[in-house]
């Protein structure tokens, strides 16, 4: 097993760990506010969408979106805790952090020798040898797949959104991956009508659909399976 796989296998796990976490805590902060154990202050902090975006926040980190992470845990600590804090003069500081996270990412990004592409600016690109590696945080990315046989994708996306286009291309493979871990973001993917497009993506407040207008007679020896992660994303497949 390649280091690739390795690190998806530990994206799912963790996902599934944090996904029962929440469940499990939850059930205890309800169950201890019917019980008068949890007073209504601490049960109404720790349950708000406040707390919710911190603990987003920490999952990215350990999924090192550094920047994403930061953002989230920022914006749900500041509106977590109280104005006498000071926070109401110096939240312009937030947005300054913000910004020179931004520029180090960039910069971090052009020192890089890596594969991946800068997407601040929205770019269409070729596949490399039918395979596609896309890491989108901030802005938008086109990929059209122009290679004779599509291999797979590698999409990860932070604030961002991705287009892969698979019109051009068709498939080899009994079984073609397209691995995802989007958070607040959208893919929209165009593929043909009879491809057998199937989606094991874990969802976390998000939504997969499949738009197409599909033919009446679907490839059965070749498979495309969506798999990964989205929090607060959605993906549309599109003909």
């Amino acid at each position: 097993m390649n280091a690739f796989h390795v690190h998806r296998g530990w994206q799912h796990k963790l996902n599934t760990i944090v996904t029962a976490a929440v469940f499990i805590i939850a059930g205890l902060l309800f169950l201890g506010r019917n019980l008068g154990i949890v007073d209504p202050h601490t049960f109404h902090t720790l349950v708000s969408w406040q707390m919710l975006l911190i603990v987003i926040g920490i999952v990215q980190l350990l999924k090192r979106n550094l920047m994403a992470g930061l953002i989230l845990i920022a914006i749900g600590s500041y509106f977590l805790l109280p104005a006498s804090y000071g926070l109401g003069t110096y939240w312009p500081v937030l947005l300054i952090l913000i910004g020179i996270g931004i520029l180090f990412k960039l910069g971090k990004r052009k020192d890089s020798h890596s594969h991946h592409i800068d997407h601040y600016m929205e770019s269409t690109v070729k596949g490399n040898d039918g395979y596609v590696k896309s890491d989108v945080s901030f802005g938008g990315a086109k990929h059209i797949v122009l290679d004779p046989v599509f291999k797979g994708a590698d999409l990860d996306i932070s604030f961002g959104s991705i287009v892969l286009d698979l019109r051009r291309t068709k498939l080899e493979d009994e079984i073609t991956y397209i691995d995802v871990d989007a958070s607040f973001g959208g893919i929209e993917i165009f593929a043909p009508s009879d491809w057998n497009i199937l989606v094991e993506a874990g969802t976390t407040l998000s939504g997969v659909q499949d738009k197409r207008l599909l033919s009446p007679q679907i490839d059965q020896s070749h498979k495309v399976i969506i798999r990964g992660s989205l929090t607060f994303s959605g993906v549309e497949i599109k003909s």
